[in-house]
């Protein structure tokens, strides 16, 4: 290939990627709620005791919505299931168990696992409650509307 055909495609190539980037340059900046939800994530292990089960520390600040959790399983004979413990969130902890089926819990075993707790969105208050009822406006003898 000669000097001038690869300089043709060095610049055409240069133009494909400016125009990618000028596409894409307009879709960096995400919307969502205001404000923004609160949202911890890391990745953690812990030894499992009798039951499969591990108490897991948090800083979110408060109980946690929900917690998403994702078992990290290097062997291929290490596989187990991770779920979180239904009512076990608090403002610090929650709790995880580890399974290798439906009847086996893994017990005694560490653990490796990512976890994202995500705190409850904010509710602003409101008022279903009408000012003044419509029955207090008619009068007496004025017809109801």
């Amino acid at each position: 290939m000669r000097t001038r055909e690869k300089a043709a495609l060095a610049v055409a190539g240069l133009a494909v990627a400016a125009a990618g980037g000028t596409v894409f340059a307009g879709t960096s900046g995400a919307v969502g709620p205001s404000p923004a939800p609160s949202v911890q994530a890391a990745e953690t292990s812990c030894v499992t005791d009798g039951a499969g089960m591990c108490t897991v520390q948090h800083t979110l600040g408060a109980v946690p919505a929900v917690v998403v959790v994702s078992a990290n399983t290097p062997g291929q004979f290490n596989a187990y299931m991770l779920n979180t413990v239904q009512g076990s969130y608090t403002a610090t902890t929650f709790k995880v168990r580890a399974m290798f089926d439906q009847t086996t819990p893994k017990v005694g075993g560490a653990i490796w696992f990512s976890y994202a707790a995500y705190g409850a969105p904010i509710v602003q208050p409101t008022s279903s409650r009408l000012f003044p009822p419509p029955a207090a406006l008619a009068t007496p003898g004025s017809p109801r509307r």
